[in-house]
């Protein structure tokens, strides 16, 4: 009768050291967490160095770009606008400077607080002598 319970039974496989290595059983639920931030944390370790490079190289190619087009931009529009438009342009900026600095001084001027006179200690009452309305 052995026998045949024994061929009921699935026979039993023996575990090398690194199936057991690989095999993890852990104790407590603390273990099995902390197990797991420790995973995550050297994953995250080995990944920063590659996340820090890709995200290195995207600024670098958008800010290469930007500045290529709009000094491009820049440059093609300038061939394309006639002598006479961009010297009135520039005739226009320089007048519109030379009057914010002048809006600029006199607000300035207006703010800066002004001397008074010295007095003498006297001090002026101007008093009435019939009440207003009577």
């Amino acid at each position: 009768m052995e026998d045949h319970q024994s061929q009921n039974e699935p026979p039993e496989i023996p575990q090398t050291e690194s199936e057991e290595d690989e095999k993890r059983q852990f104790e407590s639920v603390a273990e099995a967490m902390r197990s797991a931030k420790d995973d995550a944390t050297n994953r995250a370790k080995e990944a920063a160095p590659k996340m820090k490079s890709a995200v290195a190289a995207a600024i670098y190619d958008l800010t290469y770009g930007g500045a290529y087009g709009a000094v491009f931009l820049g440059a093609f529009a300038s061939e394309l606008i006639p002598k006479p438009v961009r010297e009135s342009f520039s005739k226009g900026a320089k007048a519109g400077r030379d009057t914010a600095k002048k809006a600029k001084d006199k607000v300035c001027d207006t703010m800066k607080p002004k001397a008074e006179e010295p007095s003498g200690g006297e001090v002026v009452i101007d008093i009435d002598p019939e009440p207003a309305g009577a």
